[in-house]
């Protein structure tokens, strides 16, 4: 009789090792194909974004439009034909006529270095022309993929524990308001859900919406199409340095971002305020700890470090 019982316990054991490998593999394959598919949308969006900024050169060819990208254009030829260190000595009498233009202190010249490293070292075929107009379509596909991580890692677990609402909600009440963590399930490999979604459909919106498709448009070779990118590059380092104590050296990552958003627009003091108002909220709500602190730190240390020495 015992023999019976400990036959029956071994099988009702094996039964349900059984169950739980296959409910396991099942989950593994569910969410395979859900990662393949989130994988596949993110493609076409890419892809769309930077097709639809080249409508003018599909039109009219690589050509230059507008006012501004046009002087950007000719100090960009000026720091390719000459050198960092004339550019920055550079005074142009063709610009603000009849007084003249010092452009080394009065530019932000991100943009034309950045054009300069491309011809000079990867697109060593293409004409300087060329590369000036096909910058802005590829530096906005890139920001619209850029704000697709943005918004997937606001949304996991160890970033998405708490909101705004909630958290005023609690302290009306008198309730504690430390931060406390959300359960979010995971799809495969580590990525949650529906973070993965969330980044999807946030690099769709960014792909389209007029205000970045404006300043990125193929030919339209101004700040705008580089800083914005260099911008939300910025804010995405400083979000992914707040996920865990390792990763707090990203920091130094959002540091180097803020330089080539300062290098390159003058709007940077709304990158430096906005992160700062972020540091502070995080500690109303309850969420400091040592990695805000040296996310921070490495950021505004490195960040100011660096862009004072932008004429």
């Amino acid at each position: 009789m015992p023999a019976t019982k400990i036959t029956k316990t071994t099988t009702i054991k094996s039964g349900s090792s059984t169950s739980t490998s296959t409910a396991s593999a099942s989950s593994i394959l569910i969410g395979g194909v859900w990662l393949g598919i989130a994988i596949y949308a993110s493609t076409i969006v890419i892809e769309n974004a930077y097709k639809i900024r080249l409508g003018a050169i599909e039109e009219y060819g690589p050509v230059i439009h507008e006012f501004d990208p046009y002087f950007n254009y000719r100090a960009t030829e000026y720091l390719y034909a000459h050198g960092a260190k004339k550019f920055f000595t550079w005074f142009d009498y063709m610009s603000w006529y009849p007084l003249g233009r010092p452009v080394g202190t009065t530019i932000y010249p991100g943009m034309q270095f950045t054009a300069v490293y491309l011809k000079r070292y990867l697109l060593t075929d293409w004409s300087l022309n060329d590369v000036c107009c096909y910058i802005p379509a590829w530096f906005g596909a890139i920001a619209s993929g850029i704000v697709g991580l943005i918004a997937y890692e606001c949304v996991i677990p160890t970033n998405a524990s708490s909101n705004i609402l909630e958290w005023l909600w609690n302290l009306v009440q008198g309730k504690d308001v430390t931060e406390s963590q959300s359960k979010v399930p995971s799809v495969l490999l580590g990525l949650h859900s529906p973070a993965l979604e969330s980044g999807v459909f946030a690099m769709a919106m960014m792909a389209i919406v007029p205000a970045h498709l404006m300043r990125s448009v193929g030919g339209g070779y101004d700040n705008e199409s580089v800083a914005v990118t260099a911008m939300v590059s910025t804010f995405y380092f400083w979000v992914r340095s707040l996920r865990n104590e390792s990763s707090a050296w990203m920091g130094a990552l959002c540091g180097l971002s803020y330089f080539y958003m300062v290098a390159a627009w003058g709007g940077y003091v709304f990158v430096l305020n906005l992160i700062g108002v972020h540091a502070g909220m995080l500690v109303l709500m309850g969420r400091f700890s040592t990695k805000t602190w040296m996310s921070y730190s490495l950021f505004y240390s490195i960040g100011t470090t660096l862009a004072v020495q932008i004429p």
